[in-house]
């Protein structure tokens, strides 16, 4: 789709769930990178705040709430959270990440290029490897109550 309009930040603004998210590398393959199914929530604040959370939908949950270093281990792989301000350029939003559940991510900025759709929206940016190409599509959150 090509934008005939800049993106403005009304354009973005607010929730939005995660419908898809894969990776393709650089040999051109593939890969599910939060398995089948992932779930998530984006949300962005009109005074430029944002929060990220993705996972995997089929994510296995320990027994009890006594966590093994397994289970934590395997949580802490099939979960992506991080937040912080966001700032919007043409049709580039960066993620400017001040808190994250992995501190790697705390002071980075990632950028997103967006296709916006409508009620549906495209980021496509850099993958966590660096030589990646990263895809998150999202849908706009309906809104709740009556």
């Amino acid at each position: 789709d090509t934008q005939l309009m800049p993106l403005k930040p009304e354009d973005i603004i607010g929730a939005w769930n995660l419908v898809d998210t894969y990776r393709d590398d650089a040999d051109g393959s593939r890969v599910k990178h939060q398995g089948p199914e992932p779930m998530g929530i984006i949300m962005y604040t009109a005074d430029g705040h944002m929060s990220a959370i993705t996972r995997w939908g089929t994510r296995d949950f320990p027994a009890t709430t006594d966590a093994t270093d397994a289970d934590k281990a395997r949580m802490f792989d099939t979960y992506l959270n991080y937040a912080g301000r966001w700032s919007l350029d043409g049709d580039t939003v960066t993620h400017h990440i001040e808190h994250a559940v992995n501190e790697n991510f705390v002071g980075k900025d990632r950028k997103r290029v967006i296709d916006h759709q409508g009620d549906r929206m495209v980021l496509k940016g850099e993958g966590g490897d660096g030589t990646s190409t990263a895809t998150i599509i999202w849908e706009r959150a309906k809104p709740t109550g009556g």
